[in-house]
């Protein structure tokens, strides 16, 4: 067995890899190995020159803590039937988290099938989303009566500077999102294309760019990949524009980030059973590739001025594993390696992920017996260091 970086001669390999184990439809099966597929940022497992097990690690650039990371999103983990649990798992991810640490993306994230799968490797859930689905008739009641707005079909060379204007408005207020860029955005808007999806710019009286929505209509259903606006106005018109596809629709399904308060705010019911489904489903999950320069990279309050010891476990990254002495000051962090008896906080390189994406507060880590907090002194600092965010992401490869 031999495991490398894949080649240009190896994408025909990996295409029917992908084929077999996920999905073949066109024209995106042939778009994606053509536009998106890197084979410089893909690892495989050969047996005998054949290509039996592999994974792609696609760059992203994530805002988390105050800073841009640049970042690997590990998507199309496929193993070769045959070589099914046979441990080619943990050497593949193995690898990918020494190949991740040598292109300094300090932080992965990944798609789970399953959210205990990773679990052993170091990933753990950090992001969920709301998923809403109600009969149309009911975005109606929310929708915006006002006139005024405009809608137009979103033209990317036209429309890119709006698009990401509105989208970082959106998420000014969250964490842990995609730096978009207009190769993001071409992805984005490609993929929705590819499945007959529709996207479409909203401007409000003024002609000023204020929202946009992604979507689908199939079989009855009005499937909103994305609905971003900039105030609560630009909010009810996007529902407005849903509303008016009544006659090609009776439901409406869409998501949202995990904070989102709509179901507050639409017509349902209680008896003889309610009328909308909102549920909170988990999305993604996230991994510290490298602990030092992570929190190195983080921006911190000015506030904090501290020092403690923490002891982190991780199987598969040898430089995480082990003792550190962290230093706050001046907004940034420091980290020292020893070889302390004595700790004032040990957790695993899991809790660790979702302490640091703020999936969880320190509190919460302990309460959860996820933390060993051997000095109780240092409560009060890390509690600012490591505290709840509002967590959105929305990419899909």
């Amino acid at each position: 067995m031999i495991t490398r970086l894949l080649t240009k001669e190896d994408t025909s390999a990996a295409k029917k890899l992908w084929g077999y184990a996920f999905e073949t439809d066109e024209p995106f099966y042939t778009w994606y190995f053509q536009e998106v597929f890197n084979p410089k940022n893909s690892i495989g497992i050969f047996s005998e020159g054949e290509l039996v097990s592999y994974l792609q690690l696609n760059p992203y650039t994530i805002y988390l803590n105050g800073n841009s990371f640049k970042a690997s999103y590990v998507v199309g983990v496929i193993t070769s039937p045959e070589y099914r649990n046979k441990g080619a798992m943990k050497v593949l991810l193995s690898k990918a988290i020494e190949e991740m640490n040598k292109r300094n993306h300090f932080v992965s994230i990944l798609m789970p099938f399953d959210t205990t799968f990773y679990r052993p490797y170091g990933w753990e859930l950090c992001y969920s989303q709301m998923k809403y689905e109600t009969p149309i008739y009911i975005v109606g009641h929310y929708s915006n009566q006002e006139k005024g707005g405009t809608f137009s079909r979103i033209n990317l060379d036209k429309d890119f500077e709006s698009l990401n204007n509105i989208y970082e408005t959106y998420l000014k207020h969250h964490h842990g999102y995609v730096k978009r860029n207009k190769k993001n955005w071409d992805h984005i808007l490609k993929d929705l294309a590819y499945y007959n999806g529709h996207a479409y710019l909203l401007k409000d009286s003024k002609n000023l760019p204020v929202g946009y929505i992604l979507y689908f209509i199939k079989n009855g259903k009005f499937t909103a990949k994305e609905i971003v606006y900039k105030n609560e106005w630009a909010k009810k018109s996007l529902f407005g524009f849903i509303y008016s596809h009544k006659s090609q629709a009776t439901t409406v399904e869409w998501s949202a980030p995990s904070n989102d308060s709509t179901h507050l705010f639409l017509k349902d019911t209680i008896q003889p059973k309610p009328t909308n489904k909102v549920s909170l489903y988990p999305f993604m999950c996230g991994r510290i590739i490298n602990i030092k320069k992570a929190l190195e990279s983080c921006l911190f309050s000015k506030s904090i001025c501290c020092s403690f010891s923490m002891e982190i476990t991780d199987s598969y990254a040898p430089w995480n594993d082990g003792t550190f002495i962290v230093t706050i000051q001046n907004g940034k962090a420091s980290l020292e390696k020893t070889d302390l008896s004595s700790v004032d906080l040990s957790c695993t390189i899991n809790t660790f992920s979702q302490l640091f994406f703020g999936a969880i507060n320190i509190d919460q880590a302990i309460s959860l017996e996820k933390i060993i907090l051997h000095n109780q002194s240092i409560l009060e600092n890390l509690s600012k260091i490591f505290y709840s965010k509002n967590n959105y992401i929305n990419e899909f490869f």
